[in-house]
């Protein structure tokens, strides 16, 4: 089968959803599909890109665009659907005569947009992903195209139950929401030993943060936490950002606060085993929070926030949930700091396996061959 994936952001861009397009399309190829990926240019990471890459039954388009404008945009969604909108609709139509695909599967609704558009005018299917909440208000140009984009889409897969409520409170038919669920490679996401030594870390308590450097994630109250423990547990960050500068201040101000930048998937697990808990502080909704099963498959616990779909990615046999503050994240690392198990306890890994290997994409493959 020949798909078309439609998406915003494909590596080299980091991020959960980037990473998520990759194992999907490590799976599909294996598995003898034919896929061409059409996204832009990485445009929250500064990173090198090819406009055109290709492997065997693979193939990657990345459109130019201007960047610097994605993180100002991002409360602003009018603004942001206009300014990532254009070109991958003037774009589509070209890839859809070339390639020829049997089905669209499109990435969020900017991509969603695109896809179901011109699935209509080439008499496709296509296939809508949700990777995050959107908190659609009750009506307006917003929720009406969100609407349109649902109730048009042959399939739309989501992350979460919670997420599949807020699209069928659109007016979209039950019938056409389907959860699925991430997974990982549990070859790569597993325990590293002597992480901490191959890292220059002390045998101090270690909290990790994985995740854009936006006040949004939480990464601001998690450093005021840490400042407020004094050095009793040490913080590594990972990621990129708006916020870089000013973590960088403080890594450069505190011995035990240490920053990283972007970290390649490949070296994720050495810094999510040498850490003796990951935290996820999110402020808003979290759509699922791929770096709580990433942590767990390297048996490190953690904390997470109480909003969102965190409490479908994982229970309270491997983490905990809080309500984000700086208090309740002193009280929590103490708390695990006091207790630290983690050497002798194998239920975040066991979880892991259970739950998150790659037989999660057969809900993905099931869609496509009902849209065929």
């Amino acid at each position: 089968m020949k798909i078309l994936q439609l998406t915003v952001h494909f590596s080299p861009n980091l991020g959960g959803v980037e990473t998520h397009l990759n194992d999907l399309a490590k799976e599909l190829v294996s598995g003898g599909e034919d896929l061409f990926v059409l996204c832009y240019r990485p445009l929250t990471n500064p990173v090198k890109w090819k406009v055109f890459e290709t492997r065997t039954n693979f193939k990657v388009l990345r459109l130019p665009w201007i960047v610097g404008f994605f993180y100002k945009l991002v409360k602003f969604p009018a603004l942001e659907f206009l300014y990532l909108t254009p070109i991958l609709f003037l774009a589509t139509p070209f890839v859809l005569i070339f390639y020829r695909p049997s089905v669209i599967h499109s990435h969020g609704l900017v991509a969603g947009f695109v896809g179901v558009f011109w699935a209509k005018i080439f008499n496709l299917s296509c296939i809508t992903t949700t990777h995050s909440f959107y908190s659609f208000p009750n009506k307006g140009a917003y929720s009406a195209i969100a609407r349109w984009i649902f109730s048009n889409s042959t399939k739309v897969l989501t992350l979460s139950k919670r997420s599949k409520r807020e699209i069928k409170a659109l007016g979209v038919e039950d019938k056409k929401i389907q959860v699925f669920t991430y997974w990982i490679d549990l070859d790569m996401f597993s325990p590293v030993s002597g992480a901490k030594l191959k890292l220059g870390i002390n045998k101090k308590f270690t909290a990790l943060f994985v995740g854009r450097l936006v006040e949004e994630k939480g990464v601001s109250i998690l450093i005021d936490s840490i400042c407020e423990l004094n050095g009793r547990v040490n913080l590594l960050i990972a990621g990129e950002g708006p916020l870089k500068g000013k973590i960088m201040n403080y890594a450069k101000k505190y011995q035990y606060i240490r920053f990283v930048g972007s970290v390649p998937q490949s070296r994720l697990p050495l810094y999510y085993s040498a850490a003796d808990v990951t935290v996820v502080p999110s402020l808003n909704e979290e759509g699922f929070g791929r770096v709580i099963i990433e942590s767990l498959a390297c048996n490190t616990p953690v904390i997470a926030t109480n909003k969102g779909a965190t409490s479908e990615a994982m229970d309270n046999s491997v983490g905990s949930f809080i309500n984000i503050s700086k208090d309740n994240l002193v009280n929590e690392l103490q708390k695990y700091a006091d207790n630290n198990k983690k050497e002798s306890n194998k239920k975040c890994i066991n979880y892991a396996r259970r739950k998150y290997s790659s037989k999660n994409i057969q809900v993905i493959l099931n869609s496509y061959e009902k849209s065929r």
